[in-house]
């Protein structure tokens, strides 16, 4: 049955959103310099500034990292967002919010670029054997080699073509180690990857509005069908509350982990404005700091 919905899924969605497309997978880096347990030796606490740093040159793109001050030397939790098809690192820093939850939060925030030209932005291939994942795993190889990084706080965020990226990565993140990303949560995403199967359980977090026309919100809640069932059994639903909410539950998964749906009332599929941003957010990195990497 979940395989049959995943294959109708794809044909509907891969026809008409291109720009919303696809990526896959390489073994976690090793990090030699890195204390057991502990953020690499003599990283860095140096803020950015106002704003996010921009690192060219980086394996053929850029990509933009934020650090606010006061990030604690032992490593500050990783924020991965990934913008969506036609996007760009500026877009989703400047829409997301994400740098104001990192300078509350003391969390260093990373911005990767897609591989595809579209339009005046990037795209993500999301596929299976697409160079993109390995490219976003090197970029939070490179900010861990710089910045004091939390290595059992590595979450991922994205947006529509982003979101589906980020499932994509964290399906595609290898054992040993147990793999180097924590948990995820995303807004709007296109269909989830297909032809994976993730080395252990990871907590997620769908979110998304009832009036989206790009991703409607049958596609979006696919993503919460795979990951409750790579998290399998996940049980105990409740109500997961917030604001003008059309649909919102999460469910326990034996793994301890957690899976969590929330469909606001209206809305868009662009990146929620205030104040529902602010809910979203919050939402997600409570969802964070309950799931580190095991």
């Amino acid at each position: 049955m979940a395989s049959s919905l995943k294959k109708n899924l794809a044909v509907l969605f891969g026809a008409s959103c291109t720009a919303l497309s696809l990526a896959l997978s390489v073994a976690a880096p090793v990090h030699a310099d890195e204390e057991p347990g502990g953020a690499a030796v003599a990283c860095s606490t140096t803020p950015t500034g106002n704003t996010s740093r921009r690192v060219d040159n980086f394996d053929g793109r850029y990509y933009r990292v934020y650090v606010p001050a006061g990030i604690p030397a032992a490593g500050a939790p990783l924020v991965v967002a990934i913008h969506g098809g036609l996007g760009s690192p500026e877009g989703i820093e400047a829409q997301s919010g994400w740098n104001a939850v990192a300078r509350q939060q003391k969390a260093i925030v990373v911005y990767p670029r897609g591989s595809k030209p579209e339009g005046s932005g990037w795209g993500w291939d999301a596929g299976a054997g697409a160079y993109d994942n390995t490219h976003i795993k090197k970029v939070v190889a490179d900010v861990r080699t710089k910045y004091c990084v939390n290595p059992n706080r590595i979450h991922l965020s994205g947006h529509s073509n982003g979101g589906q990226m980020a499932s994509r990565v964290a399906c595609e993140d290898p054992a040993p180690n147990p793999g180097i990303f924590a948990s995820g949560a995303v807004y709007a995403p296109a269909p989830p990857p297909t032809g994976c199967n993730p080395a252990r359980a990871i907590s997620w977090g769908v979110f998304a509005s009832a009036a989206d026309l790009t991703v409607p919100e049958p596609i979006a809640y696919s993503h919460v069908m795979y990951w409750s069932w790579e998290n399998r059994p996940c049980q105990n639903e409740q109500a997961d509350g917030g604001t003008d909410v059309k649909d919102s539950r999460r469910w326990d998964c034996a793994s301890g982990t957690r899976v969590l749906w929330r469909v606001y009332n209206d809305g868009g599929h662009n990146w929620p404005p205030e104040p529902r941003r602010t809910e979203i957010l919050n939402r997600m990195w409570t969802l964070f700091q309950a799931h580190p990497r095991p």
